[in-house]
């Protein structure tokens, strides 16, 4: 046994305190007022402040440059000080936005594809991480009103291998002990199945939820709704990666009588905002994160107005992140939710814009099982997949001034076929920038196929 299998093994029962008593914590604080979770978040903010001035490269530039100090940070509105952080500015020198005490290979190195067309890393703090697993139990308790309990209960996740949510199951699973009773019964489920085959497994392993990414799920249902074919109906129907159609989801509840959920997350922040039973809104984790809505000259929108997300990942000392646009369009909610939690509440959210790719047969491929391995090719600094027909695609690759590109063209070719198959037209062109969308992201799957 190594000295690293003896030290994680040491820390696990110290990481399962860790995560009982925040879970406790967390979900008692539920039942506090509004002013109890400002408290925290200033506190958090503070602190967030002064390790960011004194251990991160970035931050202690940018505050010397303005002439400001960590005395000068008190509460969320003191972070309007500092400007809006691009994921542009992060992906080009990640390494200046990385606490001292992390560099080196230090932290978990979360990989996040995304859909944006290029691939990013951000890396995690342990204690952020079960931070982020113990609040995220609240979204649980949300479950326990329909499914009938809050641990052990059975679900189907739709998620690619190598997602964001594997990345951490395995992080927990090498650094705690979770009881069976308390830990889910899981089927993963590749989302890139034909929907013939995950109607079979979800009918097989009869789960209490079906998790997924929202545009699929939502093509998922229409596809049975269409067929009229027979499923073993879960409980609940949790989505997030994406948006879920107002349509589809209307569809699921009304036509299957399945109640849907949805969580706000991210991989620069792990716990943005969740729905309670009433699913009327996303209530902000304002313990977790300090979020703003900016319009276009980067200034607070009014309640009931819709604006880009700005947020500060409260918990994390690894990668620090502070006043980042997350690209995602918003509306800010203008009362309360009826169900009492004092938690502001985002009224519904935009997220990502990517289109679903149809393939022969009639079955859809959801972004993030199809741009990974094109963005793993050597030299590709950014890329979009357009669909111009059913068996018609255009490749537009951003890539390294460095790089060979025939070499390159070529692997995208390859890892493009290996995905969708060699019945296909591909035509790869090479392409000196993307261009986002007038909401300023960059749609990484378009598609125009509509047979």
């Amino acid at each position: 046994m190594t000295r690293s299998t003896v030290t994680d093994w040491l820390n696990k029962p110290y990481w399962n305190v860790f995560l009982a008593g925040h879970t406790l914590f967390g979900a008692r604080l539920l039942d506090q007022p509004l002013d109890k979770f400002i408290a925290i978040q200033s506190r958090r903010i503070r602190t967030l402040i002064a390790y960011a001035y004194s251990r991160v490269t970035h931050y202690r530039e940018l505050m010397d440059r303005m002439r400001l100090r960590p005395d000068d940070f008190r509460t969320a509105e003191d972070l309007e000080r500092l400007p809006l952080l691009s994921k542009e500015e992060l992906l080009d020198a990640p390494q200046r936005f990385i606490g001292a005490d992390y560099r080196g290979g230090k932290g978990l190195l979360l990989h996040s594809s995304g859909t944006s067309g290029r691939a990013r890393t951000i890396v995690y703090d342990s204690k952020a991480l079960f931070l982020a697993l113990a609040y995220g139990y609240r979204q649980r308790k949300v479950f326990a009103s329909v499914v009938g309990k809050s641990f052990g209960y059975r679900e189907v996740d739709l998620s690619r291998a190598g997602s964001l949510g594997s990345q951490l199951r395995t992080f927990y699973e090498q650094h705690s002990w979770i009881p069976g009773r308390i830990d889910l019964q899981r089927w993963l489920i590749s989302p890139s199945a034909p929907f013939e085959s995950i109607r079979e497994s979800v009918n097989q392993f009869r789960p209490d939820v079906i998790r997924g990414y929202g545009s699929l799920l939502g093509a998922f249902f229409r596809w049975l709704h269409d067929r009229e074919l027979t499923l073993v109906r879960p409980k609940a129907v949790h989505y997030g990666g994406d948006r879920m159609a107002e349509p589809d989801r209307r569809l699921i509840e009304e036509e299957f009588g399945i109640p849907v959920f949805s969580t706000y997350q991210a991989a620069e922040a792990l716990l943005i905002a969740f729905q309670c039973e009433r699913r009327q809104g996303f209530h902000i984790s304002m313990d977790q994160v300090a979020l703003r809505v900016v319009d276009e000259r980067g200034r607070s929108v009014e309640p009931g107005s819709t604006g880009e997300v700005v947020l500060t990942n409260l918990t994390n000392r690894a990668t620090v992140l502070i006043n980042l646009k997350l690209g995602d369009v918003v509306k800010v909610g203008e009362r309360p939710c009826p169900c009492g939690c004092p938690l502001p509440v985002l009224e519904s959210i935009e997220g990502r814009a990517d289109d679903l790719i149809s393939v022969p047969g009639g079955s859809l491929l959801h972004p993030l099982s199809t741009l990974p391995p094109l963005q793993a090719v050597p030299g590709v600094v950014q890329l979009q997949l357009v669909q111009l027909e059913l068996r018609r695609f255009q490749l537009r690759v951003v890539c390294a001034r460095e790089a060979d590109w025939h070499m390159t063209r070529a692997r995208l070719e390859e890892a493009f076929y290996s995905v969708l198959g060699r019945d296909l037209d591909l035509q790869v062109e090479r392409v000196e920038r993307l261009a986002p969308e007038t909401s300023g992201k960059l749609r990484g799957v378009i598609s125009q196929c509509r047979s």
